[in-house]
């Protein structure tokens, strides 16, 4: 009997988790910059992170630059916090860590450095428009 009320302990968990992590997306499609990044098409916030970790003037310390390398290899091991063998709950904590890593990213790099990031990108008509 003790497995069913741990079931639904773990399925209760993972709801509030979804539904919290439905929030956040939604409240950072609300505000700039995260606005125009979660607009961007897949290949312009590929080139954002690829601009990120190229920058040439050196204007984004080296410990931000160091996030999206460590997602990309979390994202890679084989283990996950929360196991896979639920095809679509099993990736909430991969969404939830790369939510992180996006939100430490824009707010550890100056402001005008991510405006301009978000413009080389392709993003230059997200930035004055809201769609």
């Amino acid at each position: 009997m003790f497995w069913v009320y741990l079931a639904m302990a773990i399925v209760l968990g993972l709801t509030l988790f979804s539904l919290a992590l439905y929030w956040l997306i939604r409240w950072l499609g609300k505000r700039e910059p995260y606005d125009a990044f979660l607009r961007l098409r897949t290949r312009q916030k590929l080139t954002f992170f690829r601009l990120l970790l190229q920058d040439r003037e050196r204007q984004i310390p080296l410990y931000v630059k160091l996030i999206p390398v460590v997602l990309v290899i979390y994202l890679s091991i084989p283990f996950d916090i929360i196991p896979d063998f639920v095809p679509v709950l099993g990736y909430l904590d991969d969404v939830a860590l790369a939510l992180l890593a996006l939100v430490l990213i824009i707010k550890l790099t100056p402001r005008p450095v991510v405006l301009d990031l978000l413009r080389q990108a392709g993003g230059a008509e997200l930035l004055t428009r809201r769609g």
